[in-house]
């Protein structure tokens, strides 16, 4: 049986004497690891202020791909959409693709909101989940943040890929 290749991921096998084989961003491949944050709780910082909830950095070899996303304020002054309270998530410092002035929570941190595609991350990335106080006068509120998803060995991403 010949092999081509797919047009979801080019460079690799579409068919194979085995079966047809997903792109690893699309269902992880045996040698996946897990990106899972917990949930992270921090102070919400003064007026004015961003402060990163999660931080985290691609390992050295893998690409990968978040699935799933929570963020939530905890406490008082605040009233979901307003944008007196904003999140971002950010690679490298730069906001992905709309996920920047979040005006509300996407998910809790204990029960993330699954996004239907994710959005994929690559080697050396730092990845950022940060929240900014727009206008809430601080009184102890919290904010939280969840990331999951999965790591894959670069050997499965497509060879002429160019990273965002």
């Amino acid at each position: 049986m010949s092999s081509s290749s797919s047009p979801l991921a080019p460079g690799l096998d579409g068919l194979s004497a085995v079966g047809y084989k997903l792109p690893p961003w699309i269902y992880p491949p045996a040698e996946f690891q897990p990106i899972e944050t917990g949930p992270v709780y921090i102070n919400v910082p003064a007026i004015g202020a961003t402060a990163n909830i999660i931080q985290i950095q691609i390992p050295t070899g893998n690409n990968g791909i978040i699935t799933n996303i929570g963020n939530s304020f905890v406490g008082g002054g605040w009233t979901e959409g307003t944008g007196a309270v904003t999140w971002q998530i950010a690679r490298d410092g730069a906001p992905v693709d709309g996920y920047d002035l979040i005006p509300g929570s996407l998910g809790s941190p204990s029960n993330p909101t699954r996004h239907p595609c994710g959005f994929r991350v690559f080697e050396n990335q730092i990845v950022t989940l940060s929240i900014t106080n727009v206008s809430v006068v601080l009184a102890g509120q919290l904010s939280g943040g969840r990331f999951m998803g999965w790591y894959y060995p670069m050997e499965y991403e497509d060879p002429n890929l160019t990273t965002m």
